[in-house]
Order: structure tokens, then sequence, then C-alpha cells
């Protein structure tokens, strides 16, 4: 025995695309949660804010899973960890964005638009809504609305955490001490 306590997991050549895949399964359970919970007329019930904080926590840990192999290997997997709490913790102003969006409220009556909420991508998202033919007001157009709202959530944490992992990449490219701290977390 190596003496470690906790021992790495091997890594596998599919473990890149699990955090997208993550993504889309927890996108999915929020549009089936908006489609159940859209049908009932009154206050939503209570079992929505719940599942939206799970999604948003999940979204927000994938966005900053997705682009992790930029630093593997590069730094000390403390780092690797620390690099990700920062990257889950500048995601906290897109879900501010996504829930507060003042522009719908100078707008009144006309459709809501994504780049409202999703601040990076909306432009995008807002594009593809427009060359649709569905009708705003409809079930398609909300579940498309809100599906592609938190995946844009999704994209903006995959940007945030990608900028983040290539400067802490480059600073660990120029500093020998990250590589000198490396080895002595691999020995120990």
């Amino acid at each position: 025995m190596s003496g470690k306590i906790v021992a790495s997991l091997p890594k596998s050549p599919l473990s890149p695309t699990i955090p997208p895949l993550v993504a889309v399964v927890a996108c999915v359970i929020w549009a089936g949660t908006a489609r159940t919970a859209s049908g009932i007329i009154g206050p939503a019930p209570p079992f929505v804010l719940p599942v939206f904080v799970l999604v948003m926590v999940t979204l927000a840990v994938a966005g900053a899973a997705t682009p992790l192999p930029l630093i593997s290997g590069a730094v000390p997997i403390r780092r690797e960890r620390q690099a990700m709490l920062v990257a889950v913790a500048a995601s906290v102003p897109f879900v501010a964005a996504l829930l507060i969006n003042p522009g719908q409220w100078e707008r009144d009556d006309a459709l809501p638009l994504l780049v409202d909420s999703v601040p990076a991508f909306g432009w995008l998202f807002d594009g593809i809504m427009n060359v649709l033919p569905l009708t705003a007001g409809t079930l398609a157009y909300s579940l498309l609305f809100s599906a592609f709202g938190v995946f844009g959530f999704y994209l903006e944490c995959v940007l945030v955490a990608t900028v983040i992992y290539a400067v802490l990449r480059l600073i660990a490219a120029s500093a020998p001490g990250l590589r000198e701290e490396r080895h002595t977390e691999e020995e120990g």
C-alpha cells in the first residue's frame, strides 16, 4: 500500500463527456418540472423552488467541471479543486441575472428576451427563438424558452470556468513554485 488514505479515481476516456451530459439531464429535469408547474393555475407548487435550486447548483458545478481538463496535470489537485470552487462562486452573478431581470419590467407586455436572463448567450438563443415558428404563450414556446434559459446559464458557467482555468494555466506555466508543490503533494 502506498499509505494514501484517499486514492485517485482512474481516468476514463469518457470522463470529459460526463459534465455536459449531466447538464443536459438537469435541463430536461427542469423542463419537466416547468411543464408540470405550468398547468397549475395560481402560485407555483412548493416542489418547484427546491428543484430549481438543485438544477442551478448542478449546472454551476457541471459548468465548472466541463473545462477542467484545461488545468488537469498543470497544477496540483488541491489547486484544481480550489479553482473549481472559484469558478462555481463566479457563477453567482449569472444566477442573479437569471432570476432578476428588470429589462422585462421596462418592456411591460413585450415578448420576454433571453438576453435579459442570459447576458452572455441570450442574443444567440433569442435569434433561434425568433426563427422558430412558435407562438408566444404556448406550452412549446414556454418550455423552449425555459430550456434555453437554463442551458444558457450552463454555457455561461463554462465560459467563466474556461477563463479562470486558462489564467491559472498561464500562471502555473510561469511559476515554478506550483510545479514543486505538485511533486511534494504527489510524494506525501
